[in-house]
């Protein structure tokens, strides 16, 4: 039951630390990891951005394909803390996400991100996620797709380092 609860903390913590990390409505990706990212080819970059007067550093790392699945990584860093966010997305999704990115937009649109809770399987201690409510995001096209998968831990899995 701790380990249920401790996973469950870690999850909505990081989850309220990543939904504000990328809460910019514009979200820039340097044509160098849109290049590798296409292929999912091995790259790494770090940018630093400022939200509502906090300063986060974000660790970018496109590890490649592994098992049929394009590992990303990315490290979070802020003087709130620390988070990793590990990947895993289809070659669709990586196609979606080129798309997204190399179009370059800035033009805002509004999506309705669908949230998670994990849910323990009190016989087999397994855990699964159930829906736990939407929220309203605002952002261009780059933004909304990453987020999308980021905040599902059905493709991306959230710890706090």
């Amino acid at each position: 039951m701790k380990k249920s609860l401790l996973v469950c903390s870690i999850i909505f913590v990081a989850t309220a630390f990543l939904t504000s990390a990328f809460a910019s409505e514009y979200t820039k990706f340097s044509r160098k990891f849109i290049k590798k990212m296409r292929d999912c080819d091995a790259y790494e970059e770090t940018i630093t951005s400022t939200y509502d007067g906090s300063s986060f550093t974000t660790q970018r790392k496109i590890i490649g394909w592994r098992n049929g699945f394009c590992q990303y990584q990315e490290i979070i860093s802020s003087t709130d803390g620390k988070y990793k966010l590990d990947c895993g997305f289809s070659d669709a999704q990586v196609d979606d996400l080129y798309e997204a990115m190399k179009s370059r937009s800035k033009t805002p649109e509004k999506y309705t991100l669908q949230l998670f809770e994990p849910k323990t399987n009190p016989k087999t201690g397994e855990i699964t996620y159930v829906r736990g409510g939407t929220t309203v995001i605002k952002g261009n096209k780059a933004y909304i797709q990453w987020a999308k998968l980021q905040n599902n831990p059905y493709f991306c899995v959230p710890t706090k380092l």
